[in-house]
């Protein structure tokens, strides 16, 4: 994952050496492959893990850093020029597969004008080894690079019905995509419809006909959350893999989508937009808060070492979970949504483990104790009678057995 130490900056108040800050990212497991100067910027190139897909934006990593030093992450605000009009009454938003697409949301954005970006845009998107195409896309790429949640932005104009749809395809259906590929659909993918027919492949890629051109003034953005499982299983059998199929299939953070959206919608009514009023969510089935007991006994336990109550609570509390204290030493842990790596106390455990040092926890080789055999009377009889044996001069014949051992 590239990082750029400027955009962290739009998230932390960081001002460190680069080789301080490499080291407190190898620290806690954020290993940095490659760094280089750019101009006044540094750009690191970030291992990042299957189970991690928060890291996989400059937000997720500026809390990794805000949480080792100490920080807290700056306030967003995504002013807003809005219209009378309703989101809903502008487009209409249906979902047919709440499994495969447990949450939708969608904002439309009136009268913007389409044309090169600014500067300061596509700077960011090539930083990013990207090309600038124009104002809108590289504001649905800022923000995927920016927060990890993929959105993608329709002409409205171009949506029959001013609907859209979340359905798995019919059979027969086919759709060309962005890059101008024809794709044909099967019943087991999950794509994004208006009345008529097919207008994007879920979590995968957009089609070509209702994308953003230089004639688009009305625009529907998509922020969404589709099922990994899916999304993987058809990049697959497409051939296709996206920046946002990459981010979907490692389970994307199902809370984040109208903010999402209301970023992108911002960022847009510079080049002249007025927002709709109201994001549409569609959210038939709110997940589940998930909570966890933390116990700072269990912390010694696991650790070997005496770590700091305050120390635990501090460092979850940086890192978005809320922890409520039950009684002495024993807390009551909500998981934010974007750690889909956490599901247990051991889980807790490693955080404060990762933050708190493994240099710092001690090794201790659990003692090798060699149990000794049972003592066999009948054996030792044996055994000194054969010796006895043999001091006066006798030999033993060892024959093979008439019957297996």
């Amino acid at each position: 994952m590239i990082i750029s130490l400027e955009w962290l900056k739009d998230f932390i108040d960081v001002d460190l050496p680069p080789s301080v800050l490499i080291d407190k990212l190898d620290m806690i497991g954020l290993m940095v492959e490659e760094w280089e100067e750019k101009g006044s910027d540094i750009i690191l190139d970030i291992e990042t893990y299957a189970n991690r897909p928060d890291t996989l934006g400059h937000l997720g990593v500026a809390r990794e850093i805000a949480a080792v030093l100490g920080l807290k992450l700056k306030q967003q605000e995504w002013p807003l020029t809005e219209i009378e009009e309703k989101t809903s009454e502008l487009c209409d938003v249906q979902i047919w597969d709440p499994d495969l697409c447990p949450r939708y949301c969608g904002i439309v954005v009136k009268g913007v004008k389409v044309g090169p970006s600014p500067e300061w845009l596509k700077k960011k998107i090539e930083i990013m080894g990207l090309n600038s195409i124009n104002n809108v896309v590289d504001v649905t790429n800022y923000v995927l690079f920016s927060t990890s949640q993929p959105i993608h932005a329709f002409d409205l104009a171009k949506l029959a019905g001013r609907k859209i749809i979340i359905r798995r395809a019919k059979q027969g259906e086919a759709i060309k995509t962005l890059e101008e590929e024809d794709v044909s659909l099967s019943p087991d993918m999950l794509v994004i419809a208006d009345e008529e027919k097919p207008v994007a492949i879920a979590g995968v890629i957009g089609g070509l006909e209702p994308s953003v051109q230089e004639d688009t003034q009305d625009i529907f953005i998509e922020s969404a959350y589709f099922n990994p499982i899916s999304v993987r299983k058809t990049s697959k059998k497409i051939g296709i893999s996206t920046d946002a199929s990459y981010r979907f299939e490692r389970n994307a953070d199902i809370s984040f989508p109208p903010r999402a959206a209301l970023m992108a919608a911002s960022l847009m009514t510079q080049f002249g937009g007025k927002v709709s009023r109201g994001i549409t969510d569609v959210y038939p089935k709110p997940a589940k808060e998930r909570t966890v007991v933390l116990r700072n006994q269990r912390v010694f336990d696991l650790l070997g070492v005496e770590i700091d109550a305050k120390f635990s609570e501090k460092t979850l509390s940086h890192l978005g979970f809320q922890v409520e204290p039950q009684r002495k030493d024993v807390w009551k842990v909500q998981v934010p949504h974007h750690r889909v790596d956490v599901e247990r106390e051991a889980d807790l455990i490693e955080e404060i483990a990762r933050f708190y040092g493994y240099d710092k926890i001690p090794v201790h080789f659990p003692p090798l104790r060699v149990p000794e055999p049972p003592l066999d009377q009948r054996r030792e009889k044996i055994d000194r009678s054969r010796q006895m044996l043999f001091n006066h001069g006798f030999d033993e014949a060892l024959n093979f057995s008439f019957s297996s051992p």
